[in-house]
């Protein structure tokens, strides 16, 4: 069976593949299933990767920012939904930052740009969902909104932030990171004018703080550094998705 998850970008991906991969033992493949064909526009900040586990795949999907996960669904996943006499996916998953919208117009939102397949769809809850494909045929799936940081405004980077601060030694360097990079905002608005800059921000000190020697190395290698896999914030955020 083919699962699916769509998320924001490729910091999103990378954190899913690497928890996915050491909770529940999910592997990159190169070679997609037979039929399924899903190709990535890097320009556009998109990325698509594949994994195995036993017989079922995993399809993991950075569609490149928060406003594009309507145009990547209808170009690259609605096609062969609807061209197909086969349920090409059993599960999908949209992960998406919670920033400084509320759960109820996210849910909204989602309902509608995602029509084909999220009509009902519920914050942190699997749903039921059917469609017809092109041939007129009804086919069925579950459906799973994860809204993160769950419970609160932000987005992945306040997820990591409260996942690192679980230890009481790297609290103090988050809290004093937060402070110098509140203290510096306002002369370096050219860089860091947004909250969402501003959070980026946050953990990007926390980092250089914690491993100077990685600073100048890219991102998927610090987040991979981490062993996120026994941190229980991030096991309360993921456990849905772990049903995957």
């Amino acid at each position: 069976m083919n699962k699916l998850i769509l998320c924001e970008g490729e910091t999103d991906a990378i954190l899913l593949s690497y928890y996915l991969g050491r909770t529940c033992g999910w592997c990159y493949v190169k070679n997609s299933p037979a039929g399924v064909k899903i190709q990535a526009d890097k320009t556009c900040g998109e990325s698509v990767n594949w994994y195995q586990r036993d017989g079922d795949y995993l399809l993991i999907c950075a569609v490149g920012s928060k406003d594009r996960f309507h145009t990547f669904f209808d170009k690259k996943i609605a096609p062969p939904l609807k061209s197909s006499s086969a349920a090409v996916f059993s599960k999908i998953a949209l992960v998406l930052d919670h920033d400084e919208d509320t759960e109820a117009e996210i849910v909204q939102r989602i309902r509608e740009e995602l029509a084909l397949v999220a009509r009902n769809a519920l914050h942190n809850v699997w749903t039921m969902h059917e469609y017809q494909n092109g041939y007129g045929e009804t086919q069925q799936l579950e459906f799973l909104l994860l809204i993160i940081p769950k419970n609160q405004e932000g987005a992945l980077e306040t997820l990591l932030l409260d996942a690192i601060s679980e230890d009481a030694y790297d609290q103090n360097i988050v809290e004093k990171s937060k402070t110098f990079v509140d203290k510096i905002a306002p002369e370096a608005s050219r860089y860091i004018g947004k909250r969402r800059l501003i959070l980026k921000a946050y953990l990007g000190v926390t980092w250089a703080v914690q491993s100077p020697q990685k600073v100048f190395q890219f991102i998927d290698d610090q987040l991979r550094s981490v062993p996120w896999e026994k941190s229980k914030v991030i096991h309360q955020t993921f456990e849905r998705i772990l049903e995957i």
